[in-house]
């Protein structure tokens, strides 16, 4: 019997996090539909992901290819520059020539975010430094990729609004959500208890964190924070969260983290702004905690559903108020996370592949 190969690039499974899980996903669904499978990337430890992501389906072949650069962003544009048409699949986070192209963010056409009134609050815009950065990546994506044919797959609204500005065709496809054990938490929730999990990074927006702490000193804010690259970073949050008294910095957390925190807290409070999706955001719903995002991105416009599903915010006051009203909040939001979940990622890829 004759069975189909499709190839899967995928950058890097050095880092685990959201882009690896879609990566993780699409495998498992090319593998449940009876493809053969080729993985192309520059890093992955097999067991390493297996331990990560109950889902990992192993690839019939895998193809490690060797770059020199560290740069997180010229090791995906390597990688895109690899792909080809023909039963193949993208989930590096930009266009790329492979038949279908997952955007997590289309980084070579951030300039669009003006169009959109998006860039304020974008580092790799207003700051000289990373705009130095992207500007070579802008430069090559645009000589690879502009006549790309790739069928684009946002992971929300907001993004594909990006794509679409910029005379793409798209198709939301939500990223998947293990949400399965989260929806099996209970406990009693401290309602003055505000639960954040992010890198700790600038353009994480973290300072809407520590200026609503400062406002609402009644309330105990707890931040689960991965390291970022900068270390000057970190101290200088620390330090600021140390002066504030009521914020409170879990460094590096463990699973065990979460759950503990995600069985304690009440609300959900979002930093960030123009937020791609949110995959915590869905995550703590499912546990049962009220949201608060920011009125802005993919968190308010696919998850939260501008105000459906939670409360928003649009400066330090809002954000004040809707913490609040989301403390006195009686229900929660957990069926709403089921249509993010793993089996509806699948569920809906296949019927794309099949079209």
């Amino acid at each position: 019997m004759f069975v189909v190969e499709y190839t899967l690039y995928h950058h890097s499974f050095e880092v685990l996090g959201g882009s690896e899980r879609v990566a993780i996903a699409v495998l498992s669904t090319l593998k449940s539909m009876g493809f053969k499978v080729k993985l192309v990337t520059l890093y992955i430890d097999v067991e390493k992901v297996k331990k990560w992501d109950k889902n990992f389906v192993v690839p019939d072949e895998i193809v490690v290819k060797k770059f020199p650069i560290k740069f997180g962003l010229y090791k995906a544009l390597f990688t895109s520059i690899l792909t080809r048409p023909g039963n193949t699949f993208s989930t590096i986070g930009d266009i790329t020539n492979a038949d279908y192209s997952y955007i997590h963010f289309p980084w070579s056409l951030t300039d669009n975010l003006k169009i959109i009134n998006a860039e304020d609050n974008e580092p790799y815009i207003k700051n000289m430094k990373m705009r130095a950065y992207f500007l070579p990546y802008k430069y090559f994506h645009r000589l690879f990729f502009s006549k790309s044919k790739s069928k684009l797959l946002a992971n929300s609204t907001w993004t594909g609004k990006i794509l679409e500005l910029s005379g793409y065709s798209y198709e939301v496809l939500y990223p998947p959500v293990e949400v399965g054990e989260y929806l099996k938490i209970k406990g009693n929730r401290d309602p003055k208890l505000v639960l954040s999990i992010s890198r700790i990074a600038p353009e994480k927006n973290l300072e809407n964190l520590f200026s609503v702490a400062k406002v609402l000193k009644d309330f105990t804010f707890v931040l689960l924070g991965s390291s970022g690259r900068s270390k000057k970073y970190l101290e200088e949050v620390k330090s600021i969260s140390g002066k504030l008294g009521n914020v409170k910095i879990v460094e590096d957390f463990t699973h065990d983290d979460i759950i503990n925190y995600l069985s304690k807290a009440k609300v959900y409070f979002h930093p960030k702004v123009n937020e791609h999706f949110g995959i915590s955001i869905v995550e703590a719903m499912s546990a049962g905690l009220i949201p608060v995002v920011h009125k802005s991105g993919g968190a308010w416009l696919d998850i939260v559903k501008e105000g459906k599903y939670g409360f928003g915010y649009s400066n330090v006051e809002e954000a004040a108020n809707a913490i609040i009203e989301a403390s006195k909040y009686e229900n929660d939001f957990r069926d709403v996370t089921l249509n993010f979940s793993f089996d509806k990622f699948k569920e809906r890829l296949s019927k794309i592949l099949t079209r």
